[in-house]
């Protein structure tokens, strides 16, 4: 099972972390901005919440983490039942399993999924204010 370093940013709020996500594609600093952001304690240390067992996470983190394109320095806003992370990939990208697909079709399949998700208004959902990783 592969260890995962997690650096994110948790918000609660979809609109937020659109926002950070511009700010963060412009070039703004991601450990200071999980540091006056983050709904996680993990925020006291610039977003980094540790190191984890790949499957301890939810999927969705590491589905991003493992098709991310190395083009950006982060990746999202990815939706759990958490809330809403930016993440910033460190260290090997998780592997993913396999059944019919290859990696590369794989990959495809969720980038297509994400983009969709992404293209569709997002909505609020109530997270729990203790919420974190």
């Amino acid at each position: 099972m592969q260890t995962i370093a997690l650096h994110h940013i948790l918000l609660k709020s979809p609109l937020l972390a659109q926002d950070l996500a511009k700010e963060l594609e412009l070039g703004a600093d991601f450990a200071e901005l999980a540091r006056e952001y983050s709904a996680c304690l993990s925020s006291r240390e610039g977003g980094f919440a540790g190191y984890h067992q790949q499957d301890d996470l939810p999927i969705e983190i590491i589905n991003a983490l493992a098709i991310h394109d190395d083009q950006k320095p982060f990746t999202g806003p990815v939706s759990t039942p958490l809330g809403f992370h930016l993440l910033k990939p460190v260290g090997e990208k998780p592997k993913l399993a396999i059944s019919d697909h290859t990696n590369d079709d794989l990959a495809k399949d969720l980038r297509e999924d994400i983009s969709s998700e992404s293209a569709e208004k997002p909505s609020v959902e109530a997270i729990p204010e203790e919420a974190s990783l």
